[in-house]
């Protein structure tokens, strides 16, 4: 995985330096909107990444049970509509890299979370991280090769949505679908 860190180490430091946690974890409204940014991230985006995440289950449940603790409601949030494409394990490897590295980063944060604003982070954690880690290394040798492609995307993609205008656009497209619809189309299938 030395090669992939290397080839996405450019995207992962700009994607962090516009994020700026230490800024989005300030206030506790700053803080719900950043767990409100990246639900609105993984929930779509591990929907694709589900026929192929094997034993790296879905965290966005975890995002939700923070946003409800601060107070927010996640029913109302909006889903990325641009997402990395996810159509081979290679691409889902790649995608999960991002995702599983930044569980290791989100350590640092419920750090920092816990610190200033005096809370719990279900999402920013780090019990269990760095074995899961080691274990998606394992899963990574048995199953390469990791699409660097889909890691670059994921990075992209993540950056759009946490940091430039695109909730705007997707708070009014949610906003204009009927009642008690929650269905997306991801990738040509419905979700």
């Amino acid at each position: 995985m030395r090669a992939l860190k290397a080839a996405t180490a450019a995207h992962h430091d700009r994607l962090e330096r516009l994020v700026d946690i230490e800024a989005r974890v300030g206030t506790r409204d700053a803080y719900l909107e950043l767990l409100e940014r990246f639900y609105g991230f993984y929930r779509p985006l591990e929907a694709a990444l589900a026929p192929y995440a094997g034993p790296f289950g879905p965290r966005h449940p975890l995002l939700a049970a923070d946003i409800v603790a601060v107070g927010g409601d996640v029913d109302a949030l909006p889903l990325a509509p641009r997402l990395p494409t996810v159509g081979t394990l290679h691409d889902a490897l790649g995608v999960l890299y991002v995702l599983e590295g930044a569980a290791l980063g989100g350590a640092v944060i419920g750090r920092i979370v816990r610190r200033e604003l005096g809370l719990t982070s279900a999402f920013f954690h780090n019990h269990g991280i760095a074995p899961r880690w080691r274990m998606f290394g394992e899963h990574v040798e048995r199953h390469a090769p990791v699409s660097e492609r889909a890691a670059v995307a994921t990075f992209e993609d993540m950056e759009v949505w946490l940091c430039g205008d695109a909730r705007l656009t997707a708070r009014v497209a949610a906003s204009s679908r009927p009642e008690g619809s929650d269905s997306r189309v991801l990738g040509g299938r419905r979700v």
